[in-house]
């Protein structure tokens, strides 16, 4: 039996335009703040100063343009406040400011296209402080374009 047979190169997981990768909450980092009195990790008191409230999950996503889909649940208090959401690979990332004016659920969606194969990863980012409010990050979708 010839050598080469014997061992195969790793296979790279390759994925195609069209698919669609799911980022569940708890695959992503959060600010730990008062962590220990929350019922779940992504469910948040934002008082306090700006900051990264999520961040994560730093998947190597290949070239390409893709699709970054969140949802987000505001209330009456964080909801008067200025965010940045933002994705793309560590270095090379799209930025969109917000403030969502009232409270409820949103869904924020943008699309970004980075020319080679990179850790990825979405934020939202507090930009002001914050005397109080909650906040809730419901995970995202990530699809790739091309």
């Amino acid at each position: 039996m010839a050598e080469s047979s014997l061992i195969s190169p790793p296979k790279k997981k390759t994925i195609p335009p069209g698919a669609i990768l799911n980022w569940p909450p708890e695959r992503f980092r959060y600010d730990m703040r008062e962590a220990e009195t929350r019922d779940v990790l992504h469910r948040m008191n934002v008082a306090g100063r700006a900051r990264h409230l999520v961040w994560g999950p730093y998947d190597v996503l290949p070239a390409g343009r893709w699709r970054a889909t969140s949802r987000l649940i505001f209330d009456k208090w964080s909801c008067r406040h200025k965010y940045y959401f933002e994705f793309g690979a560590v270095a090379d990332f799209v930025r969109h400011e917000f403030c969502p004016g009232r409270e409820g659920v949103f869904e924020f969606e943008t699309e970004h296209a980075w020319t080679k194969g990179s850790k990825t990863e979405l934020r939202v980012v507090m930009i002001e402080s914050s005397l109080g409010g909650r906040f809730d990050f419901l995970g995202a979708r990530i699809e790739r374009l091309s």
